[in-house]
């Protein structure tokens, strides 16, 4: 059995544990009804449960009612006391406030003003549908004042415009709406996405740009000529219906099928029976009246369809239908013509031939004539040329001899003064020395030993030293060794060379 103290110790343990586990609850059943979270895509709508009652016809709480309060609270964790407020989340998309791409949400208020007399779409602080609507987003209104539905945005393709009628607003004091006015407008809607209210604008897409109708087979253009013969015409119209004349066409006429029909066709074919019918049949195969008629239909059509506002760019007649009896014999007449013309245009080729090959002929006469000529010039000058070098070469060569004769001679001339010149130094220099030599002589009064001395003397090197050494007792070589510039072994030399000689 355990001890005492032990089964306190577990009682304690039990006792604890289980506070610990109330509290937990406790404050985890505080936290969730005072702290309440909104998920993304969510809408929470505060209640009021004190205060005092709604009065009739109002769905939103004012400070000190009861019910609905008009602010709402986002995704997130937010505090409500519990004892004087309850809450209600509510998913987005369930209330149609989570608009998509290419969709609009159409608000309808169910709180404020009535809205007057004649009105249809509200203004804020107003009960009704709202002139703004909600592009794609997520929006977060209150469930108990606002109701959307969802609509598709006005989106217009390249290639078309979008023709614009409002549906609200006061009578139009002309053909089109201005500001405030109901009724057509005259700007058009560009190629893009438009956020528009369907319940203030209507929209329809009309197609601009170049279009075709042709008219073949049993839709050719039938009259009768001037000379009471049926014509038939296949012919292609291209059209353009521009922008800026969308709207006063769309509203005078329609659609491209009724501006086809009610336009251009019947213009086509009005203009086809008048233009026409001033025309005989022959005309109609030659090429000057098919050029006339071709231009007429084109001017007339776009002169009317202009007058409409429709813009054509060519009317082209592809084919004239004539009757066979009128036909054939027209033809054959014609072909005849042609026949007869394209033989003189024929002969007239064939004389262009002939004349031509004989200019060719004379041509390469005169070319092989040229070719000669340069040829004998090119000789010529050849020739010229050769004699020209010849005599400036003669003439060099003489240059050149009588220079090297008259250096030649210039040399002579050199030489010889140069003999001369060196003859006369020769003989200058002689009697120089002679008197030199007599003076010398005559400065020694005759006397041949003292001249010899002095001769001697001057052929002396001038850096020649003479030096006096005092001798000792007995002999000349006594003091040599110790004689000035001497040295000890220079002067034992000489003292024994002299020794020997004694």
């Amino acid at each position: 059995m355990a001890s005492p103290a032990l089964e306190r110790l577990r009682a304690t343990a039990i006792a604890v544990g289980s506070l610990v586990v109330v509290v937990l609850i406790v404050v985890i059943a505080a936290w969730n009804s005072l702290f309440h979270y909104v998920q993304p895509g969510e809408v929470m709508v505060v209640i009021s449960k004190s205060g005092t009652e709604l009065p009739p016809g109002e769905l939103i709480a004012q400070p000190g009612q009861k019910g609905p309060l008009a602010d709402v609270l986002g995704e997130g964790r937010h505090l409500v006391l519990p004892f004087f407020y309850e809450v209600e989340v509510r998913n987005l998309a369930e209330l149609n406030m989570e608009i998509r791409p290419l969709q609009i949400g159409v608000v309808r208020s169910k709180v404020g003003t009535p809205l007057p007399e004649g009105r249809i779409l509200a203004d804020p602080g107003e009960r009704g549908v709202l002139r703004e609507v909600l592009p794609p987003g997520r929006h977060r209104l209150n469930p108990y004042a606002y109701d959307v539905e969802i609509a598709d945005a006005t989106v217009i393709r390249p290639g078309f415009v979008g023709f614009v009628t409002r549906m609200v607003g006061t009578l139009p004091q002309g053909r089109f709406a201005q500001p405030g006015e109901k009724g057509i407008l005259r700007e058009v809607l560009q190629p893009g996405i438009y956020y528009l209210n369907p319940y203030e604008y209507r929209v329809r897409e009309v197609e601009v740009g170049l279009n075709q109708i042709s008219f073949l087979d049993a839709d050719q253009i039938k009259f009768p000529s001037k000379d009471a013969f049926g014509i038939s015409l296949d012919a292609t119209v291209e059209w353009e219906l521009k922008p800026e004349s969308v709207a006063m066409v769309i509203d005078e006429f329609g659609a491209r099928t009724e501006i086809e029909q009610k336009v251009l066709i019947a213009q086509s074919r009005s203009i086809g029976r008048l233009e026409g019918s001033r025309y005989g049949a022959k005309e109609f195969l030659l090429g000057e009246g098919r050029e006339q008629i071709q231009s007429a239909f084109t001017q007339r059509l776009v002169e009317k369809c202009r007058e409409k506002h429709v813009e054509v760019h060519s009317a082209y007649i592809r084919q004239i239908s004539i009757p066979d009896n009128l036909l054939v014999p027209i033809r054959q007449s014609f072909v005849a013509k042609e026949k007869e013309r394209t033989a003189k245009v024929q002969e007239e080729t064939r004389r262009s031939a002939a004349a031509l090959e004989r200019e060719e002929r004379l041509i390469e006469q005169r070319r092989q004539e040229v070719k000669a000529e340069t040829k004998a010039l090119v000789q010529q000058i050849a020739a010229e040329t050769d004699r020209t070098i010849e005599e400036i070469h003669a003439e060099t060569r003489r240059l050149v001899a009588e220079k090297q004769q008259a250096i030649a001679k210039l040399d002579a001339q050199r030489t010889e003064l140069l003999g001369k010149a060196k003859a006369e130094v020769t003989r200058m220099q002689g009697e120089a020395r002679a008197g030199r030599f007599a003076l010398k002589v005559g400065a020694f009064n005759g006397d041949s030993k003292a001249f010899a001395r002095y001769a001697f003397a001057e052929s002396l090197p001038e850096d020649l030293q003479v030096r006096l050494v005092e001798t000792g007792e007995g002999t000349f070589w006594t003091d040599l060794d110790t004689a000035a510039g001497v040295g000890p072994a220079l002067g034992k030399l000489l003292k024994d060379s002299g020794a020997k000689k004694q």
